[in-house]
C-alpha cells in the first residue's frame, strides 16, 4: 500500500505534470490556428518537416537518460553524493553527444542544397537539443519533486508563446517559430541548472572513465528505445516530406500534434507513478491507475470523434475534408496509445523487465516503419501513411501484452 507521504508526492507530482502537459497541450492549441493561417500549410509544413529532422538529434543527446537516469536517481535519491555521480555524468554524456549531432548537422548543410538552402531554419530549431542537454527534467522527476519543472516551463512557455503573436506577422517570419521555441527550453535549462545546487545540494564532479562508460552502457537500450518509439515518429514527417510536399506535411502535423497532445494523458501518468513503482512494485496501485485511466480516456475520446468536425473547426477555424479524414483515422487507435504508454515503464520496466519494455517498441517501429514506407512509396496515399500511428500503437501493445502475460506479470500476487 502507497504511504500517505507516497500518495502526497504522488499528487503533487501528477499536479505538476498535468499542469505541464496541459501547458503543452493549451499553448500549441493557442498558436497553432494562428501560425497555420499566419505562416500557410506550406511553411507551416516546413518548419515541422525541419523539427523532424532536429528531433533525431534531440533524441540522440537525450540518450534515454530520461528514463534510465530517472529510475537510477530515484533508487539512489537519499545519497547526495551518488545522485551527484549520476547528475555529472549524464550531463558530461549528453554534452559530448551534443557537439557530435551540432558536427553532423554542419556536414549535411554543407554538403546538401536541401539543407543548405534552410541552413539558418536548421540552425534555429538545433537549439531545441541545446534545450534538451541544459534542462534536467530527468533528476526533478528521479527526485520526484516535479513541481519546479512546472514553475520553469510555465514562465518561459508562456512568455515565448507571447512572443510569437508578437514577432510572427506573415509568412517570412516563420524563422521566429523555431527561434523563440528554442530561447524558452534554453533559458529554462539555464534557470534549472542555477537552481538544482540550491535545493538538491546536488554538484557538478567530474566523474570517472569508469563511471561514464557504465551509464553509457546502461542507458543504450533505452536509447534504443527512444529511437524506436519516438524516432518512427518523426520518420513518418519526415518521409511525408519527401514525397507529399511541405504543404501536406503542414495539414497532417496539425492533426498529429493533436494527436500527441491526446496522448500525453498516458505520458503524464506515465511519468507521475514511474519512480514510485520502481521503488515499491506496486502491482495493485498500478491496476487501480490502468483502469482509471483507460475510462476516463475513453470517455474524452469518444465524444472528440463523434464531434470531430465541430472541434477541428474550433480549433483552426477550417473546414477541410482532409483535415476530418486524418483526424479519424489517427484518433481511431488512440486508445491503444494511452494504454500501451502505461504498459512499458510504470509496469514491465518498473518490476525489473527493461528489455521487454524496450523491445516491445523496437518490433513494433520495425514493422511501422516497413508499413510506412510501403505506404509512401508503393500505395503513395497519405490517408494509409497517417493510419501507421495506429499500427504502431497497436503492435507496441500487443509485444508488451505478450511479455507481460509470458512473465505471469499480472498474476504475481508477491508483486502487490
Amino acid at each position: 500500500m502507497a504511504t500517505s507521504e507516497d500518495k502526497k508526492r504522488l499528487i503533487s507530482n501528477f499536479f505538476s505534470l498535468s499542469v505541464l502537459q496541459g501547458l503543452n497541450m493549451i499553448l500549441p492549441l493557442i498558436t497553432l490556428p494562428y501560425l497555420v493561417q499566419t505562416l500557410g500549410a506550406e511553411k507551416f509544413g516546413l518548419i515541422n518537416f525541419t523539427l523532424s529532422i532536429i528531433m533525431y538529434f534531440h533524441i540522440l543527446v537525450g540518450f534515454g537518460f530520461d528514463l534510465s537516469a530517472t529510475r537510477a536517481i530515484s533508487i539512489n535519491k537519499e545519497d547526495k553524493k551518488e545522485v551527484s555521480k549520476i547528475f555529472s555524468t549524464v550531463m558530461l554524456i549528453k554534452f559530448i553527444l551534443l557537439l557530435v549531432s551540432f558536427l553532423i548537422l554542419s556536414l549535411l548543410i554543407l554538403s546538401f542544397d536541401v539543407f543548405a538552402e534552410n541552413a539558418m531554419l536548421y540552425y534555429a530549431t538545433f537549439g531545441l537539443v541545446l534545450g534538451n542537454l541544459l534542462f534536467p527534467g530527468w533528476l526533478f522527476q528521479g527526485m520526484e519533486d516535479m513541481k519546479y519543472i512546472t514553475y520553469i516551463n510555465l514562465v518561459t512557455r508562456i512568455l515565448f508563446t507571447v512572443f510569437i503573436f508578437v514577432l510572427v506577422k506573415d509568412s517570412t517570419d516563420y524563422i521566429y517559430v523555431p527561434l523563440l521555441n528554442s530561447l524558452g527550453t534554453i533559458f529554462g535549462g539555464i534557470y534549472s541548472l542555477w537552481l538544482i545546487p540550491k535545493i538538491f545540494k546536488v554538484t557538478f564532479t567530474l566523474p570517472s572513465k569508469e563511471m561514464v562508460m557504465s551509464l553509457f552502457k546502461e542507458s543504450l537500450h533505452f536509447f534504443l528505445s527512444r529511437v524506436a518509439n519516438n524516432g518512427s515518429r518523426f520518420y513518418a514527417t519526415t518521409i511525408i516530406g519527401m514525397t507529399f510536399g511541405n504543404t501536406i506535411v503542414g495539414y497532417y502535423s496539425m492533426i498529429e500534434k493533436l494527436y500527441y497532445a491526446f496522448l500525453s494523458l498516458g505520458g503524464i501518468v506515465s511519468q507521475t507513478i514511474f519512480p514510485y513503482m520502481s521503488r515499491t512494485k506496486n502491482l495493485q496501485f498500478f491496476k487501480k491507475i490502468l483502469l482509471s485511466l483507460s475510462v476516463g480516456a475513453l470517455v474524452i475520446l469518444v465524444p472528440l470523434l463523434y464531434f470531430h468536425q465541430e472541434f477541428l473547426f474550433l480549433v483552426f477555424s477550417i473546414e477541410d475534408e482532409m483535415l476530418n479524414l486524418l483526424f479519424i483515422l489517427m484518433f481511431s487507435g488512440a486508445i491503444l496509445g494511452i494504454i500501451n504508454a502505461l504498459m512499458g515503464y510504470p509496469l514491465l520496466a518498473a518490476f525489473g523487465y527493461i528489455n521487454h519494455a524496450n523491445n516491445s517498441l523496437i518490433y513494433a517501429s520495425i514493422i511501422y516503419i516497413i508499413y510506412i514506407t510501403i505506404a509512401a512509396f508503393i500505395v503513395k496515399n497519405i490517408y494509409v501513411v497517417a493510419f501507421s500511428v495506429v499500427i504502431y500503437d497497436l503492435f507496441a501493445l500487443l509485444f508488451r501484452i505478450y511479455y507481460i502475460y509470458k512473465v505471469d506479470l499480472l498474476q504475481n500476487k508477491n508483486k502487490d
